[in-house]
């Protein structure tokens, strides 16, 4: 049976995370379900390798039950809870606070993460995780990961690999390392591998050769400054990349979109790309 899941506070308690006891009977995956979260998030929370090697008495850390955000010029309550997607009462609540006019500028707020604004990180497939744990990544090479968009409506890899090699003449094809489908032309969500990730080659996708050597490059399809990426495109994209910073070693400020890296003016991967929240969410 079992035990109940113990949140401590106090001296017991870790920065920001509530801590789970283990008790008799626990296994890592009943405490991922108890507080909706998961396995791989529990591991690596707690540096856990094997998942099976629990001790009772154990503290684990738990997913954060808020994060910091830290008030504006300009800011308003409402507005920075609906930005969080919570309700100004919570947020009182949280921070035992009494007046929702009363902020100040360098203020650092608790947001609460409920159920709404708290989902535990996506994985990719476990046979595409399979694919891509048999490729030799030369972590040495990759320091960044750069999100594109391919500016169509519709498109596939194989169309833009025939485009990149018939009309911009590229000898190895496919600009980009992963392409991300949208529905149109390829599954939604759907991550195919490139060739240049499978033989780790310098990617094609950025104006400047020097960053190609070094820059993964992903590419949604779409045209995000007409549309937004479909939810399962960025759920690919968010486990994708969280696969990449952990296997290639690519920290997450290093994790930038097309128009903050590249040397020549670009929109790529457009207005309507969410990029303030995406990058919000892997840094966590």
């Amino acid at each position: 049976m079992l035990a109940a899941l113990f949140c401590l506070s106090g001296p017991f308690a870790r920065a920001d995370h509530p801590v789970h006891v283990v008790q008799r009977g626990d296994t890592l995956s009943h405490i991922a379900e108890r507080h909706q979260t998961t396995v791989r998030e529990l591991q690596n929370l707690n540096q856990i390798e094997n998942p099976r090697a629990l001790r009772i008495g154990q503290e684990l850390k738990l997913p954060a039950t808020d994060r910091p955000y830290t008030v504006k010029s300009g800011d308003v309550l409402s507005k920075i809870a609906r930005d969080h997607g919570v309700t100004v009462q919570q947020i009182l609540d949280h921070n035992q606070m009494d007046n929702p006019h009363r902020l100040r500028i360098g203020q650092v707020l608790r947001i609460p993460l409920t159920s709404a604004t708290y989902r535990p990180p996506p994985a990719i497939p476990a046979t595409l995780r399979r694919d891509l744990d048999r490729i030799r990544v030369n972590r040495r090479q990759w320091e960044f990961i750069v999100i594109h968009h391919s500016g169509a409506r519709q498109g596939s890899t194989a169309s833009m690999d025939r485009y990149h090699r018939e009309e911009r003449r590229m000898v190895n094809g496919l600009a980009y390392h992963f392409v991300i489908g949208n529905g149109i032309g390829m599954p939604d969500g759907q991550i195919d591998v490139g060739q240049r990730w499978r033989r780790q080659i310098q990617g094609g996708h950025l104006a400047s050769a020097a960053m190609n050597q070094k820059a993964i490059g992903i590419c949604l399809v779409g045209n995000f400054d007409e549309t937004r990426p479909t939810p399962k495109q960025l759920e690919s994209l968010e486990a994708l990349t969280r696969y990449l910073m952990t296997n290639a070693g690519v920290p997450a400020r290093n994790v930038r979109t097309h128009t903050q890296i590249n040397n020549r003016p670009t929109r790529c991967p457009g207005r309507l790309f969410p990029t303030t929240e995406f990058m919000n969410r892997i840094s966590r």
